[in-house]
């Protein structure tokens, strides 16, 4: 999960929680409210109740407060029933099941529990249908007589539905403004992240292209806060860098320069050290000049290589882009390779098929790539051998050096062709370790990505490895600048249509079958 997916994520979950949690303490808050205000209105009819009672008891007319009664309970569906009770506890109630006048006596079980109460006093009953039924009831009296009780008892069920329908009302407004709350909050979020992890991924972009070897990465610098100064000092860090880096080249390719020429000399001496008599004499100056001769090879090419990647990474490597016979490169390689891999007792085959495309190509870079890729798999083979092969794939052809060496990791695929990198866990595995630079495979890199086509590796520990690689076919038309494959004296043979191509030093059991 990336950074920005965290930010959005633990973004947009904090404002559900706090919108969600707001909506539900609005909605508590507004029901407490319809609840108070249909508590004041209980309050304020009971208040009316007990002034038509007085007015009823001061005109000695019951018929005032009894009207007003069943007035009160046609034009309010809440109110259930009411009544007035003198102290002795005899009086009269009406109720929504029943309009009749209904006389009630002491014996009346709320009436008692009126007379005790003396006050205030808000009760439930259950009435003779089973509704339930809460009761106010207070006492009325006149500069300090006490005159009687009057009582209100609303519906349960009606007050419930009325709270019901004002909360749904304010419920529907509490989850749009919620809704619209939270699509603002989750859009303002995303700008925030934006902005955030912008300067973040630029960062991390340009790490990459640095990681990989591209100089000079600038990105830009905005803000004065915390990334800003960040993003400034990545890029004075990246200048540095290239300066560093630029200067390390420059003292390679000074060294290899000034190598050169005592380097020059002394494998002229070598070859000469080879020509003499004594080589065939003295088995102890023969092992010598051996070891010179391989030791000056080595410091040749690592020389050779330090000059090429120098050349490739100022961009002034020349790359002459003809026709090239593909097929013809990869049987001469196969042919020049022959020696050598029978020395580790290896059989290095050529498999093209006979129609194959020119690629618009440098010839001698790939032979130098396919050279570099020959070489490392006979070192990381110890037995079986190598095939080199081409097949035209989406306009490209694509060229594999395959072995039956020691295999890479998986982790380490992606290293191979990084520079100066070196796997030891590899060449402990190797039966006959030969030392290496490590620029090899990064000069192959860059030699194909220069041609423009990519490179890649297949590998399987003790199974073996695959390098591939892809050139552009030449346009139909286009000069050759490299003979027909069907040359006279060449030590490999070539079959008509989709023909394989093998090592005429193979057995002839070994030309049926590829390796």
């Amino acid at each position: 999960m990336t950074l920005k997916t965290k930010f959005s994520v633990s973004s947009v979950c904090l404002v559900l929680v706090v919108v969600i949690g707001m909506t539900v303490s609005l909605f508590w808050s507004e029901r407490r409210r319809v609840i108070n205000e249909m508590n004041l209105s209980q309050k304020t009819e009971l208040d009316k109740l007990v002034q038509v009672f007085l007015e009823s008891s001061y005109l000695s007319n019951e018929t005032i407060i009894l009207n007003y009664i069943q007035q009160l309970i046609s034009s309010d569906l809440k109110v259930f029933c009411a009544g007035t009770a003198e102290t002795t506890g005899n009086g009269w109630f009406i109720d929504r099941t029943s309009p009749a006048i209904n006389p009630v006596g002491p014996q009346d079980p709320l009436i008692t529990s009126i007379l005790d109460a003396k006050k205030f006093q808000k009760k439930e009953i259950v009435s003779r249908k089973g509704d339930r039924v809460t009761v106010l009831s207070v006492p009325v009296a006149t500069k300090g007589e006490l005159k009687g009780f009057v009582w209100l008892g609303y519906s349960w069920n009606e007050v419930s539905t009325l709270i019901g329908q004002n909360l749904w009302q304010k419920t529907t407004q509490l989850v749009a403004v919620a809704l619209i709350s939270i699509v603002f909050g989750v859009l303002i979020v995303q700008i925030l992240i934006a902005a955030l992890t912008r300067p973040i991924d630029q960062l991390m972009r340009a790490a990459i292209l640095i990681s990989k070897g591209k100089k000079g990465v600038q990105i830009p610098e905005e803000g004065e806060d915390e990334l800003g100064r960040l993003t400034k000092t990545f890029n004075r860090m990246s200048i540095e860098l290239t300066k560093l880096d630029e200067l390390k080249d420059d003292f390679m390719s000074h060294v290899s320069h000034e190598l050169r020429s005592p380097l020059t000399s002394i494998i002229a001496t070598v070859e000469l050290l080879k020509e003499m008599p004594l080589m065939e004499k003295d088995s102890k100056f023969k092992r010598q000049v051996d070891r010179l001769s391989f030791g000056s090879e080595r410091l040749n090419r690592l020389v050779d290589n330090i000059l090429d990647l120098t050349r490739m990474e100022a961009g002034k490597m020349p790359f002459d882009f003809q026709p090239a016979d593909v097929a013809r490169i990869l049987t001469e390689m196969a042919d020049f390779f022959e020696p050598r891999a029978m020395e580790k007792g290896l059989k290095i085959t050529a498999i093209v098929p006979g129609n194959l495309s020119p690629a618009l190509a440098d010839a001698e870079k790939i032979r130098q790539v396919v050279s570099n890729l020959v070489h490392n798999a006979i070192k990381f083979t110890n037995s079986g051998g190598i095939i080199l092969s081409a097949k035209e794939k989406s306009g490209y052809i694509q060229v594999s050096v395959q072995d039956t060496g020691v295999g890479i990791p998986k982790d380490k695929l992606r290293r191979v062709f990084e520079k100066f990198e070196c796997l030891k866990d590899t060449k402990n595995r190797v039966e006959k370790p030969l030392p290496g630079s490590g620029l090899g495979l990064n000069i192959v890199r860059k030699s194909i990505e220069a041609h423009g086509g990519e490179i890649w590796v297949e590998s399987e520990i003790d199974k073996g490895s695959t390098f591939i690689f892809t050139l552009p076919i030449a346009k139909t038309g286009s000069p050759s600048n490299e003979s027909g494959s069907s040359r006279s004296g060449q030590k490999s043979e070539f079959k008509s249509k989709d023909a394989e191509i093998f090592l005429k030093n193979d057995s002839k059991e070994d030309q049926k079958t590829a390796l």
